[in-house]
């Protein structure tokens, strides 16, 4: 295959000219050559010219003219203009109307003018490589625009058939959790804020009336989401357990026996997984007026009913069910409490005083959870909550929710 070579375009009236540039130039390039403008036309109408020169002054078509007309049939290929000194008008002309590379003034000096077409072809391969390299990039970011909006599909797909099945797995959790309107019934003045982060919750609340006494909880499991949630399942299936089928009603053997299941059922005896929980927990007795408490790690809040009452509480022991446990068995505590008519009880996670927000942009804490109990506790259970979750929401404003949010609030 013989070596490809510049094609270059010579236009000039005199036969003189075109025969020393062809001779010259024609062992460096694939030389063209015309006597006039129209003949230059014809043979760019033809060939792929990667260069033309033009003499200006020829008869019925000036070089400028030549190059005019050219350029709308090789609008890319570079132009340079042979020109006599005292030519500067069409000079300027050439410059201004049709983009010349470069003009020559006669008579010509070979190494100049073959240095000059050089670099002209050389500037224009790479316009076009340039051009071609767009071109490529172009296609190549049209193809990755469809493969990136492709995938994106299918991640916004697959996203939806997860967040389809959290949604069903809300209703799993909700038909397991105690019904709310049975609390009502059991006990009128109360409320329950159940606020999970993640549409499923770590968070729980449990409640069951056997004769004259009431158990409730409030459970705060290890994580959120999915994974807390199936922890709150668990803690829900065996408080059933517990209290409904064993009839344990004691406050501390409720949490010692939820902590050897909770142990028992997830294999916590090594390396396993050690998920727990944090829970409050009263055994209220009606008759007796009386409450049994037991905690792990959360308190159980309690005001009494004269107008300066003061927020007490009752504290938990240091330690979660389940999870980790040295040698010898977790042991809790139970407290007991002879309470006045209306004393105010509350029972909740962390997940209210630890969310971020307000002007500080910080933990809203325990101590102003606090005082807006105490500032609330007089009035009915229902404007409680509704001024609570006021209060929360204002607090969190624009902030993510940072946990599950559980509070229960009960009067007797």
């Amino acid at each position: 295959m013989s070596e490809f070579k510049i094609k270059v375009l010579f236009v000039d009236d005199e036969d003189s000219n075109l025969r020393i540039f062809k001779a010259t130039f024609k062992r460096f390039y694939q030389i063209y050559t015309a006597s006039s403008g129209q003949e230059g036309l014809s043979i760019l109408a033809e060939q792929e010219i990667n260069l033309i020169i033009t003499d200006q002054k020829m008869p019925k078509m000036t070089g400028v003219e030549f190059l005019e007309r050219a350029v709308l049939i090789r609008p890319e290929t570079p132009r340079i203009m042979l020109t006599a000194y005292s030519d500067m008008e069409a000079i300027v002309s050439a410059i201004n109307n049709v983009g010349i590379y470069r003009y020559i003034t006669k008579p010509w000096e070979n190494d100049a003018l073959k240095n000059t077409i050089d670099a002209s072809v050389e500037t224009f391969i790479l316009k076009q490589e340039n051009k071609e390299l767009i071109a490529s990039l172009k296609i190549a970011n049209e193809e990755l625009e469809q493969k990136v909006e492709k995938r994106t599909e299918e991640l916004q797909q697959k996203n939806r058939q997860i967040l389809d099945s959290i949604r069903y797995a809300k209703y799993i959790q909700n038909a397991i959790l105690p019904d709310l309107e049975l609390l009502k019934q059991i006990i009128p003045e109360s409320f329950v804020i159940f606020l999970p982060k993640d549409i499923v919750s770590g968070d729980f609340y449990w409640f069951h009336e056997q004769g004259d006494k009431i158990v409730i909880a409030a459970g705060d499991c290890t994580g959120h989401g999915v994974p807390g949630a199936f922890m709150s399942l668990i803690a829900c299936d065996t408080l059933n357990l517990i209290v409904k089928v064993q009839k344990k009603l004691e406050s501390n053997q409720i949490l010692i026996e939820l902590n050897k299941l909770i142990r028992k059922n997830l294999r916590q005896d090594g390396k396993s997984i050690q998920d727990g929980m944090d829970i409050a927990l009263c055994v209220i007795d009606k008759n007796k007026r009386k409450i049994d408490f037991s905690g792990a790690k959360n308190p159980v809040l309690f005001i009494g009913s004269e107008p300066d009452s003061a927020c007490e509480y009752l504290r938990a022991d240091r330690m979660s069910v389940g999870g980790f446990q040295r040698e010898g068995e977790k042991i809790f505590t139970k407290h007991t409490l002879f309470f006045q008519p209306n004393t105010n009880f509350y029972l909740f996670s962390d997940g209210f005083y630890d969310q971020f927000g307000g002007e500080s942009r910080k933990k809203m804490s325990s101590k102003h959870f606090y005082q807006l109990i105490q500032q609330n506790c007089q009035k009915p259970m229902e404007e409680q909550k509704k001024l609570l979750l006021e209060n929360f929401y204002a607090w969190k404003n624009s902030h993510d929710q940072l946990d599950d949010v559980l509070v229960i609030g009960f009067r007797l």
